[in-house]
């Protein structure tokens, strides 16, 4: 397997870790057990989005890391490896979605023998598909700055050196 199969396969797995830190960290919003059947309040209104842009903030955080990384780690840098990375990034984002919502909690309307003023948490989810696509625009933006914030090529001990004078040239 190459260096950069390996590098993207990577990526691509790090969205288990990131699912299991979106389920640590995100705080789903809670339904509120009534006569009248489960409601969701105002206040409680907020874990919804809350938990999308913990979701969208993991992966700005994972994006900008596996674009730095994969530059670093295989260099020199190609327009196939961008194409990878943005495909690797999104596999990312959809294990990381998969893995959270499979281990966090079951969808409200699920919920059995729930009590009056008893409470109940949200699945978590993404109701959106820019949250999706941050993933594989901020490993994109990092892989390009690393690429041209790099001195590939550049070999910074040499200095130029400066034109030789002819004898012809001297009074």
């Amino acid at each position: 397997m190459t260096r950069i199969a390996t590098v993207l396969l990577g990526v691509a797995a790090s969205g288990v870790p990131a699912g299991l830190v979106w389920l640590w960290l995100g705080e789903p919003s809670e339904w509120l057990a009534t006569e009248r059947g489960l409601v969701l309040t105002e206040s409680a209104a907020g874990g919804q989005f809350q938990v999308v842009a913990v979701f969208a903030l993991i992966g700005i955080v994972l994006g900008v890391v596996a674009g730095v990384l994969t530059h670093r780690l295989t260099r020199p840098g190609r327009w196939q490896h961008v194409v990878g990375l943005t495909a690797a990034a999104s596999a990312a984002a959809l294990l990381c979605w998969r893995v959270g919502v499979m281990l966090g909690p079951n969808p409200p309307a699920e919920a059995k023998d729930v009590e009056v003023l008893q409470t109940v948490p949200s699945q978590f989810a993404v109701d959106a598909l820019a949250p999706f696509l941050l993933w594989p625009l901020a490993a994109v933006l990092a892989y390009t700055l690393s690429m041209y914030l790099s001195t590939d090529g550049v070999d910074e001990d040499d200095e130029p050196e400066p034109a030789e004078v002819s004898d012809r040239s001297t009074p």
